[in-house]
Parts: C-alpha cells; structure tokens; sequence
C-alpha cells in the first residue's frame, strides 16, 4: 500500500512539474509571439511610411522641374509687358488696360507655380521671424468671412508664444487651407478651433509622416467638430491626390517641412480631425529680413555698371539682358559657363555676375560662380533660378553671394541689382 501511494503522488509531482514547465513554455511562446508581431508592424509602417515618402520625392521632382519651366516663361513674358508698358503713348489708356490685365494674368500663373513649388518643397521662401499669435488673430476676420456663419470660430493663443521663422505669406496660405478643409468637413455647421502654445518635446514624438525630434516647438493646431475620418482616410490624407482638399493639404505638408517644421493629424469617427503644426522655436533676436530700403524709383536707375547674364535658355537671357539695359547697365551675355568665364578673363571689368542655377555642360551656376571668384576675387554674385534646392541657397549666402527667384519684375530685378552692388564684397 505504502509503495503505490509513493507511486501515486511521484506520478502527480511529476505531472505538476510537466504542467509547470508546459505553462512556463506557453507564457514564453505568447511573449515572443507578442514580441514578433510587434516587430512586423513596425516594419510594416516603416515600409509605408518610406514608399510614401518615395512617391512624395517623385511628385516633388515632377512638380518642380513643371514650375522650373513655368517660371523661366512667365519670366520672359513679364520682361516684355513691362518693357512695353514704359513704351507705351501716356495718354492711351486702352492698350495701358490691357498690358495690366496681362501681367495680372502673369502674376496669377506666378502665384501657381509658387504652389506647385511648395507642394514639391523646393520653392524659395522669405523666412523672418514671426509673432505667431498675433498673425492668427489677424486673420481673424479673415476665417469668419471665408468659413461663413455656420462656423463657430474659437481662437486659444498663448500670451507668451515664442517667436517662430517662415514665410509668413505662407504660413497664413496653410493656415487657411487647413480653416476651409475643416469647413469642408462641416457641412451642417460646427466649430472651428485654433490654438497656439508652446511645448518642449523631451522625446520623439510620432507624427503623420515624420518622426518630430526632442526640441522647443510653437504648436498649431487646428481642430473641427466633423464627422472625422477613418483610419485608411487619416494614413494618406497628407498625399496629394486629384481632390482639391488633399492636395491643399499636400501644400501645407510640404511648406511645414522646408520651413523645418512637422505635421500631425489626428482623427476618429464622430469625433472630428485635429491637424497640428509644428515649428521649431526661433531663438536667435536678430533680423533676418533687412528689408527693402530702396525705392522703386531709385533703384530703376544703374550707373552703368557692367553686368554678365548667363543663362541657356535665350528667351528668358534676352529679356533678362534687355531690362537690365532699360534701367541703365551695361550688359554682356554668355549662353553657358564656358563662355562666362571667358568673358570675366577677356574683359575684366565686370561688375556683377547674374547667372542661372542649372546651366548645361556639366557645370552649375554655382561652379561657375567659384571659378570666376577666383579670377576676379571679391566679383559681386547673384544667381536666379525656377526652383532651388535649400542647400543651395545656403551655400549662396554663405559664400556672400545673392538670389532672386523667377519670374522677377523689372522692379525686383533691378532692385535686387541696386542691393547687391551696393552690399560690401567678400
């Protein structure tokens, strides 16, 4: 009897101890299982988020090499209506009219050719600093006569919001695109908020398409009481599509991120969208923008001062060349940078190197730039180009050389001249 219950309870120990040790197994498999799917999903979003981010770099090219191409026409087309307009008998108001209706038709084309940059993140901004606050509350009157009386519009702005650096254009363009988007998803009515505040990030945080550093950031966020949007619709609604409001969007991704910026959306079912800006803080007190000191009167005025325009597309460099000379330079051209620099050898005297960024043979605008430096050291710069990318225009200020976009007026373009000559050489 003794000896079978000694069997007995060393079968149940040792059933005990299996049961333990199948459990231990299970608790580990269920850990480890846990463990793997957690890491399929991670490298299932870092795969979306890369391919979205590839298909973005590719429209971002396209769109950008389309408004490269816009902006040297317009460019050739604004030179010749104003050439015209100084030519015109002051008393015929007629043909006055129309050569303003046409460069109000060229600013237009301008205007969209700016987005298409924007959208892409190569067009040349104006950052300054900037009081965030007090432009939303600006804009106040603004938002209430664009999203109309349906829409309850409610404005929450930090006393002390730090001071941010954009283009502040663009910052109001973005702005409203996000207001009417909201509105679009109101179509019975509903609030609108916005609020500003500042936040100290102390570890990443996970947004849209971007992962935001730690750092100090002024928030944006603009929030609807909408139907909101499901999770499908939340993943690709900063994607540019053929819908005008996803594309709007696109453009406000694509401005927050060169202006060194991120954007977050949030959504659920019922419970509205929340679409959150981020930009950095702007530490520096410095100006950044000096402004415009000349008039447009003193500045269509040279001195005869020698200016090289090099650019290989003809039309544009023979309208750029031929406003210059209607304000008073002396100006030689070049089609590439071989034919520049052998001009800058040759003459000697020239004053100001105005060139295109993108020049064929293999050898940029800035390369050009270098090269004629160290021949005439201390030659006065500026480049000009459809789009740019940021480091290059970094590398412009760095080097003590300029930049104007196109399409330029003739005002711009001989303002931007005045300032250059008269800035101090390096």
């Amino acid at each position: 009897m003794g000896e079978t219950t000694g069997l007995i309870v060393g079968a149940v120990v040792a059933l005990a101890v299996a049961l333990a040790f199948l459990a231990s197994r299970h608790r580990r498999e269920n850990v480890l299982r846990a463990a793997l799917e957690q890491e399929v999903q991670r490298r299932e979003a870092a795969e979306a988020a890369l391919s979205q981010s590839q298909r973005l770099e590719v429209l971002g090219r396209l769109t950008g090499g389309i408004a490269h191409d816009f902006n040297n026409q317009l460019t050739v087309i604004s030179s010749n209506i104003e050439l015209l307009q100084r030519r015109l008998p002051a008393d015929n108001q007629r043909l006055a009219r129309h050569a303003d209706l046409a460069m109000a038709g060229v600013r237009r084309a301008a205007a969209l050719a700016h987005r298409l940059l924007a959208l892409s993140r190569r067009q040349p901004l104006e950052p300054e600093s900037i009081d965030a606050g007090r432009l939303v509350s600006g804009m106040s009157d603004l938002f209430r006569r664009t999203l109309g009386e349906t829409i309850d519009i409610q404005l929450d702005v930090s006393p002390q919001s730090w001071q941010v650096r954009a283009d502040s254009g663009e910052l109001e363009t973005a702005l409203l695109r996000l207001a009417v988007n909201a509105r679009d998803r109101m179509p019975r009515g509903g609030v609108l908020s916005i609020d500003i505040a500042n936040i100290h990030l102390s570890a990443p945080h996970d947004a849209a398409h971007d992962e935001v550093p730690p750092g100090d950031y002024l928030t944006i966020a603009v929030a609807d009481t909408g139907g909101g949007v499901t999770q499908d619709v939340l993943r690709g609604l900063l994607e540019p599509s053929a819908d005008a409001g996803s594309l709007g969007l696109a453009m406000v991704y694509g401005f927050v991120r060169q202006s060194g910026g991120y954007v977050d959306v949030e959504g659920q079912r019922a419970q509205g969208t929340t679409v959150t800006i981020y930009l950095p803080r702007f530490v520096t007190q410095e100006e950044m923008e000096r402004g415009r000191a000349l008039s447009a009167a003193a500045a269509l005025s040279g001195q005869g001062q020698t200016i090289l325009v090099v650019e290989d597309d003809e039309a544009v460099r023979k309208a750029s060349a031929e406003a210059l000379r209607e304000v008073g330079y002396d100006v030689i051209e070049a089609a590439d940078a071989m034919e520049g620099v052998g001009l800058i050898v040759d003459r000697g005297s020239i004053d100001l190197l105005f060139t295109d960024v993108g020049l064929p043979g293999g050898v940029s605008g800035r390369t050009l730039a270098d090269a004629a430096r160290r021949a005439r050291p201390g030659l006065r710069v500026l480049f000009t180009t459809g789009y740019t990318a940021e480091r290059v225009m970094a590398e412009a200020s760095a080097a003590g050389m300029h930049f104007i976009a196109k399409p330029f007026s003739l005002v711009e373009l001989a303002s931007k001249v005045r300032e250059v000559l008269a800035a101090p050489t390096c």
